[in-house]
Formats: structure tokens, C-alpha cells, sequence
């Protein structure tokens, strides 16, 4: 059986920025991956070849089998690829349900009662059902991140890429949100998670990944890529809190 995902030798530069350079990578149907790196690796960027926002100079991107390059991001989510954002984007004159609902409409390509239905079910995924008929508008940071979830859960995704969701929460938040994580990865659904709270990773994943300077430095158990020397390089001057959560 191929891989979920597959990247080979992937590669994009902006001018004289080396995003990813050669890359490869392997994530197979229902892992839970992290990925961790300095600021200004090119993790954001790597999400952005995957989802379909930005097209790689050289090399592949494949899923389920299939080289997906000329997708756009609309054909990559509808084939099983859903994503959160860094920055919470939720569309602020609509309800928390609206905004669920939408992703499922368009994301999922789901028709009337079904549409609604698989909305309902990511709103009580991401623990926000009781905030269904609320304002986007009017959430507060942790809400807005799990809004991120449910809009991501309510595409159908076989993969889904968390780019930094606990940033910014107390360790309480950071609790939920890796329950919320798990869950949604015991129901099968394969999780890339960046995240700098390298904690919530360390509670979630099984496998690390280090992106430097747009090249996997280190590839292992979080244990082992912690401990790496390379690692630990690149985070040379930098906290990295290491508690995982209970």
C-alpha cells in the first residue's frame, strides 16, 4: 500500500530563499506526524505545497497514490487534504455553525441533510456545539482555534495539517485542544501538526520531524529528535518547553 502522503524531492525557492530543498517524506493513512523548526524554516510554507496554495518548482507532491501538482487547493481539500491556518481566518458575519457548515458544503462537497449533519458532528469534535449559533465574530482565541478544527474536520479529511493551533493558549487550552487532536486521530484521520508548543506534540505524535534551513535535519521518535545535536543547534538561544501535558 503507497503512503498517504509522499513528497519527493520537493523543492521551492522565493528569489534567493530556499523554502524546501529536496525534500521527502513519507506520512502513512492514520500517523500522527509533527514537524518542528526554527522560525523562517519553511514549515508554513511546506503546509502551502501540500494544501495547494503554492506550486513547487521542482518535484512531486502525491496522495492516496496519485501525483497531486496540478491540483488547485479546492481539488486537493475535496481529495482529502483539509488544513488550519496559523492565524485563525474564520468568515466573522457568520455563525460558528455557518462557518462549519460552509467547509462541509464546499470543502466536503456534502449535499443538504448531509451537509448539516457532518457539520454538527466537527462542531461537537472541536467542543464547540454550545457556541454553534454565536458570532465568529465574538470568539475568543481558543475558540477560534478549535472553530480552525472543526472547519478542517468537516472537509472529510484523511489528512489533516495543524499549523501551530495551540499557540497563544494556556496549558489548560493546550490540554483540550491535544485531546480534540487524538481523538480525531484514533478515528483515522492521518494529523502533520507544526507546532513550536512542543509539549502538545510530544502528547499527541509518534514520530518527529525537524525542517532547517528547507531540509529535514532529523527524522525519529520526538525522544530522538529532541535529543539531537543537529536539533538542538538550530535551537541554540531558544526555550523549547518540554512538559507534556497530563
Amino acid at each position: 500500500m503507497p503512503p498517504l502522503l509522499h513528497l519527493q524531492d520537493l523543492s521551492k525557492r522565493f528569489g534567493q530563499v530556499v523554502i524546501a530543498d529536496g525534500l521527502n517524506l513519507e506520512v502513512e493513512p492514520g500517523a500522527a506526524v509533527g514537524i518542528v523548526g526554527p522560525n523562517g524554516a519553511g514549515k508554513t510554507s511546506l503546509f502551502g505545497l501540500i494544501s495547494g496554495d503554492l506550486r513547487p518548482d521542482h518535484g512531486a507532491v502525491r496522495f492516496g497514490g496519485r501525483t497531486i501538482n496540478r491540483l488547485d487547493g479546492a481539488a486537493r481539500c475535496r481529495a482529502g487534504i483539509g488544513r488550519t491556518y496559523q492565524v485563525p481566518r474564520p468568515f466573522e458575519g457568520l455563525t460558528v455553525f455557518e462557518n462549519v457548515l460552509l467547509a462541509a458544503q464546499q470543502g466536503a462537497g456534502a449535499k443538504k441533510n448531509a451537509s448539516y449533519a457532518l457539520a454538527g458532528q466537527a462542531l461537537f469534535r472541536a467542543r464547540l456545539s454550545a457556541e454553534a449559533n454565536r458570532s465568529a465574530a465574538s470568539l475568543g482565541l481558543l475558540q477560534r482555534k478549535r472553530l480552525e478544527v472543526a472547519r478542517a474536520l468537516a472537509s472529510r479529511p484523511r489528512l489533516l495539517l495543524l499549523d501551530e493551533v495551540a499557540g497563544g493558549l494556556t496549558d489548560p487550552e493546550v490540554r483540550e485542544l491535544v485531546e480534540i487532536v487524538r481523538a480525531a486521530n484514533a478515528d483515522g484521520v492521518a494529523i502533520v501538526w507544526i507546532e513550536h508548543v512542543v509539549r502538545a506534540l510530544m502528547a499527541t505524535v509518534d514520530r518527529l520531524v525537524c525542517l532547517a534551513g528547507g531540509r529535514f535535519i532529523a527524522d525519529g521518535t520526538p525522544t530522538d529528535v529532541l535529543a539531537s545535536p543537529a536539533v538542538r543547534e538550530v535551537y541554540l538561544g531558544t526555550a523549547m518547553d518540554l512538559e507534556v501535558p497530563a
